[in-house]
């Protein structure tokens, strides 16, 4: 059975920085494979358009550039921000603001996003609200290990049922 719209996909993957033998910074092994309903948008569109036409036992590898997934870092999404946003009852919460914490935000419509410190300098904190991946060219291989009709379910849902989630041990 070959990937397809409202197919359920099980497969394996590393993702890597610049190529194969780049920087590993993540790995999904065959004992939790990463599990999708293929075509409802859970996946990078050009990291899933490469899985099309796949089947079972298929491995595959490529690059996608930076346009393709997170785009080009930008210096504009890095903006200075008073301290004084970050309280809490008017405390300050110093674990919090350390420099390298990701910090969860929404804007003023409740659209949530992160940033990252990049340096606290007095009254204010300097936050980068790129994606981690911004501007990095990444490199994907695996295997995929299942492909199965999706149920009704979880056509409807997009998402993989929590029984065909958790596999059964013998």
């Amino acid at each position: 059975m070959f990937i397809e719209k409202n197919r359920v996909v099980s497969f394996t993957f590393e993702l890597r920085l610049e190529n194969a033998s780049g920087e590993r910074i993540k790995k999904v092994e065959k004992t939790r494979p990463l599990k999708i309903v293929y075509g409802r948008g859970n996946l990078l569109e050009p990291f899933e358009t490469r899985l099309a036409g796949l089947k079972a036992g298929d491995k595959f590898g490529f690059e996608l550039k930076s346009s393709d997934t997170y785009g080009p870092y930008n210096e504009k999404a890095v903006t200075e921000l008073d301290k004084t946003i970050f309280t809490n009852d008017s405390i300050i919460d110093d674990e919090i603001l350390r420099v390298g914490n990701y910090l969860p935000m929404e804007t003023e419509t409740g659209i949530p996003f992160t940033g990252k410190i990049l340096e606290i300098s007095g009254d204010k904190v300097k936050i980068d609200f790129n994606h981690p991946l911004a501007g990095q060219e990444l490199y994907f291989q695996g295997e995929i290990l299942e492909v199965r009709e999706a149920t009704q379910s979880e056509i409807e849902t997009g998402q993989v049922e929590l029984k065909h989630r958790i596999k059964k041990k013998p």
